[in-house]
């Protein structure tokens, strides 16, 4: 069967769909020992044979892992200031095979999604899906009705307007969902309207819940579960 390079990539768990265009594009991707820069260009995985960066390559099977990421913790490989990163919280034999979709913050704990799957991560990354993601927000103190309406209609963030939200909630404890995912978005809306931020946690990415899943601690999903 044939498919398009870029996609042909991204499920040999190599990188993206975008990132997998990059390297088409740079020349760094051979079909047949020819190196190719067209993006209509199909492969056919029974009879082509891919090399990227010097590297052969082949689709593999999916994996898909639903993660409750603590505070304290980068959503990264490695960090320059050493600081602890999530993948150090995954068994040896997943750690190079997949990568996070999307970041949390270094201080916000919650759901995040591992895969070595390019097409899924470009769909829930991408502005114009608009998947929904839901956290559970605590703040300093109560909410007033004028407040969460700035919410749910956008505030002004660096001179742009934030998509409408959904909030609900009461006293300290709110729940907030939306579908962008600016650098700290959450606590700078927050911040703009005068409130502190005391703990965030992300409960819902698409149609996963975090549910009763320990802090720190992984499970096996499939993409059904996701999207």
């Amino acid at each position: 069967m044939q498919e398009r390079l870029q996609k042909y990539i991204s499920q040999a768990g190599v990188a993206s769909r975008r990132r997998a265009e990059e390297l088409i594009l740079a020349g760094l991707v051979k079909v047949n020992g020819q190196v190719v820069r067209k993006m209509g260009t199909k492969v056919n995985s029974d009879k082509d044979e891919v090399v990227v960066a010097g590297k052969k390559i082949k689709p593999q099977s999916f994996i898909y892992l639903a993660f409750n990421k603590p505070k304290k913790f980068m959503t990264t490989r490695l960090d320059p200031q050493k600081r602890r990163t999530v993948f150090e919280l995954l068994p040896k034999e997943l750690k190079n095979k997949v990568w996070p979709i999307g970041r949390l913050d270094f201080n916000t704990e919650g759901l995040l999604i591992f895969t070595n799957d390019g097409e899924l991560t470009q769909k829930l990354t991408h502005p114009s899906a608009e998947h929904e993601k839901e956290y559970q927000v605590e703040v300093d103190k109560e909410l007033t009705e004028g407040k969460m309406e700035k919410i749910e209609t956008g505030v002004f963030l660096d001179n742009k307007k934030t998509a409408p939200a959904k909030i609900r909630g009461e006293g300290k404890v709110y729940y907030l969902t939306i579908h962008e995912g600016w650098k700290r978005q959450i606590r700078k809306m927050f911040g703009v309207l005068g409130y502190s931020v005391r703990n965030l946690k992300r409960i819902r990415v698409a149609k996963l819940k975090l549910g009763n899943l320990p802090l720190g601690e992984y499970k096996m999903i499939n993409k059904e579960d996701i999207i």
